[in-house]
Formats: structure tokens, C-alpha cells, sequence
């Protein structure tokens, strides 16, 4: 089987050896790793973010009617699905919901009533 030629780069400039700094005072290096720890480096700040489970209107093992005739039946999945709303062309996120009837089928949020 052929193979594809290798293919080598030449560098204008020749290459040079990565040299680190030497720790400063502030800093100190991990007995076992090598690494090294900044002593004026601070935590990372905690963002309180919204769960996203607040932007569903119902949750995983409420009980909801796919159609007003249809037996309740629980939510076991949700989950968001991109689509394009055609009057606009933009790409929005709808809220899509699993029951536990025995079929892969997702359903709207607006398809479900609160059962």
C-alpha cells in the first residue's frame, strides 16, 4: 500500500532551546511533580450559574398527557433540541421531553399538559 511522502518543514530561523525562569521568592516548586506553585495566585471565583433544569417546565418523573385522551405517563429524559424557526432564520433551543411509553419519540413542551 503507498504511502503519502513526508513532508519536512525548513525554519527560516534555527531553533532555539526553551529555558524557564527560575522560581521567584513568592513562588515554590512541588517536591514531587517539579511544578511550580504561585503563593499570590488566588482561588478561582465561584459563578453562580442558573440550573438549567429552571428553564423546563416540568421535571424528570413528573407525570404529563402527551394529548388530553392519552394515560399519564413520567418524564425519564429531557433535553434541549436545536431547530430554525422558519420565520427568521435563527437558531433557537426548545425544551423536548422523554416519557416512559415505550418509545424513543421526544415531545414538545407545548405537546404536554400537566397531568
Amino acid at each position: 500500500m503507498p504511502t503519502a511522502p513526508k513532508v519536512y518543514y525548513e525554519a527560516e530561523e534555527p531553533a532555539t532551546e526553551f529555558t524557564p525562569d527560575a522560581p521567584s521568592e513568592a513562588q515554590e516548586q512541588h517536591p514531587e511533580y517539579g511544578e511550580v506553585f504561585s503563593q499570590d495566585e488566588e482561588t478561582a471565583p465561584v459563578i453562580v450559574v442558573a440550573a438549567p433544569a429552571a428553564t423546563f417546565a416540568y421535571a424528570v418523573g413528573h407525570r404529563v398527557q402527551p394529548a388530553p385522551e392519552a394515560p399519564a405517563r413520567e418524564i425519564i429524559w429531557r433535553g434541549q433540541l436545536r431547530e430554525r424557526r422558519p420565520e427568521t432564520g435563527l437558531i433557537h433551543r426548545t425544551n423536548v421531553y422523554r416519557l416512559n411509553d415505550g418509545f424513543w419519540d421526544c415531545y414538545r413542551e407545548d405537546e404536554l399538559r400537566a397531568a
